[in-house]
């Protein structure tokens, strides 16, 4: 009897450990007609910040619900919102949403970026600000392009603003495309960096060849635009 104890309770050990990292998301909580899109696990540097641009499947639908996880509490999500009123999806949200991450407990972390997305016929809205001072201007635009990085690969990709746009910023994100959080020790296994030149981003992507194919690494380069 107490040998059929330690094995349901080695049992139960295990299949806590190998449990997903978060129950359920909020994403989608109290919004009918969700689809829910989550995104890969963005690595999230011990000092500095992580940036991912997460869409909505290419249609008419806009985000109407956001959430994320990660492999610890020590990190911090928040999201690019729109100025306007009322704060409302379309309105406040586009068809997509620029995460912004950071760890604060000084080490490498990784986060899930989740949206909720909400069909609509209007296909998103810009915000306005209607004052009788000066006004700000429109709200940036984020691009964004991915590259597939496999074992002992050297990869370029790039993005640019449109032509009548001003760039503004630009980022690039290390992800893994897993259901599961990757194993943090193989993360350093991926670099990249980026470089601007004119209205385009472009980024270098490499790895070693110890990266397993089942890492399913991506590396995202992304421009802030200014219309």
């Amino acid at each position: 009897m107490r040998a059929g104890l330690v094995a349901v309770v080695a049992a139960l050990a295990v299949a806590a450990a190998f449990a997903p990292v978060g129950s359920a998301t909020d994403e989608c909580h109290g919004i009918p007609s969700c689809i829910r899109v989550p995104g890969p696990w963005v690595v999230v540097p011990a000092h500095g910040r992580a940036e991912y641009l997460l869409s909505c499947p290419k249609g008419r639908s806009v985000v109407g619900g956001l959430d994320a996880q990660a492999t610890s509490r020590d990190v911090r999500v928040a999201f690019d919102a729109r100025l306007g009123a009322p704060v409302q999806p379309g309105q406040t949200t586009t068809t997509y949403a620029f995460f912004r991450a950071v760890s604060v407990s000084g080490k490498k972390q990784a986060f899930q970026p989740l949206l909720g997305c909400i069909p609509t016929q209007g296909g998103g809205g810009r915000s306005t600000v209607s004052a009788r001072v000066v006004p700000v201007g429109q709200s940036l635009e984020y691009r964004s392009r991915i590259v597939v990085v496999g074992p002992g690969d050297v990869k370029f990709g790039r993005v640019s603003c449109e032509r009548t746009e001003t760039l503004v910023g630009a980022w690039h994100a290390i992800a893994f495309r897993t259901k599961q959080p990757p194993n943090l020790r193989n993360v350093g296994l991926v670099s990249a960096r980026h470089a601007i030149a004119g209205k385009k981003v472009v980024v270098t992507a490499s790895s070693t060849d110890a990266l397993s194919p089942d890492a399913h690494a991506i590396v995202q380069v992304g421009a802030e635009c200014a219309p």
